[in-house]
């Protein structure tokens, strides 16, 4: 059965565009590590555009997210533990119809959905959110899901936890709730030169529907929480043909040597929407897409 093209679109956009914020690095137990948007620390989620942070159980591991989400952690353990996850929707409507959204996209893969809540709610700043409880069947077990959404202009962005117990314990609710937004790092920053002539290229090469000068823009080496170059290449071909506009917005750039990492947002018919490409590498005196470098598996 052929997937909807707004569907597909969305995958390839998070593979292309859209966000996992973490560089893997060594971990030492006796040093306290400021949380950033391209360093992973263990229990504290940032993301890059925009900036916020999400707080999760220390213990938790990271894992493959759905390729509508950014980021996923979990419990460690059996495949079915207690997990949360962040993700995004652009050119969202009313926040009241969120519900709705995740139902159509949990049929896709379950049966018998059914919300259970579904009412407004606040953020810890006081931001309007919606709070969202479902339930459904996959794999012939029981799934309960608790999610916290909220907008910046027309982009969803959500939080939430799944597990297979009967009902989401309040610890588990509150991981949703722990976003906390810095608006001050989402401002527009400028890059070298040579940086801003690679992402106006790879942005070109979108435009003109060019797939080997975009898979040129990629390192062989490209990994991105377990996302390979190869599998950019699955999600990317079935939608490089309906892009009409590509433009790349920074707001954070660190260089370091021969790489680079940045965060910001792609501008396209799409609206507004995180890329993840989160670090680039300078090879043969060319920049290239990197990935945060995680190997997260399955």
């Amino acid at each position: 059965m052929k997937k909807p093209f707004g569907v597909l679109m969305t995958m390839a956009l998070m593979l292309l565009t859209g966000s996992l914020f973490a560089l893997a690095q060594p971990q030492d137990a006796h040093k306290e590590e400021k949380p950033t948007f391209y360093r992973l620390v263990p229990g504290t989620y940032v993301n890059g555009w925009p900036r916020f942070t999400v707080t999760y159980p220390k213990d938790w591991i990271e894992r493959r997210h759905m390729l509508n989400d950014v980021f996923a952690a979990r419990l460690p353990g059996p495949a079915d533990a207690p997990g949360f996850a962040v993700g995004f929707a652009p050119n969202f409507g009313p926040l009241d119809k969120w519900a709705e959204f995740c139902v159509r996209g949990v049929r896709m893969t379950s049966s018998d959905v059914t919300i259970m809540s579904d009412k407004p709610a606040r953020l810890q700043d006081g931001s309007p959110a919606r709070e969202v409880k479902l339930r459904w069947i996959r794999a012939g077990f029981p799934r309960n899901w608790f999610g916290v959404g909220t907008k910046k202009g027309d982009l969803l962005i959500a939080t939430y936890v799944a597990s297979v117990s009967e009902r989401t314990a309040e610890d588990l609710k509150a991981i949703p709730y722990s976003i906390e937004f810095d608006p001050g790092k989402d401002e527009p920053v400028k890059v070298p030169p040579d940086v801003r002539e690679f992402l106006d290229k790879h942005c070109s090469a979108n435009v003109s529907h060019d797939f080997a000068k975009v898979w040129s823009n990629f390192s062989d080496r490209y990994l991105n929480s377990g996302v390979r170059k190869g599998e950019v290449e699955r999600y990317l071909r079935p939608i490089i043909d309906r892009i009409t506009s590509f433009e790349i917005v920074i707001t954070d750039f660190i260089p370091a040597g021969d790489t680079a990492y940045l965060t910001g947002f792609t501008i396209g018919w799409w609206g507004k929407r995180p890329f993840i490409e989160i670090s680039i590498i300078k090879e043969n005196g060319e920049w290239k897409w990197y990935g945060n470098q995680r190997d997260v598996s399955p």
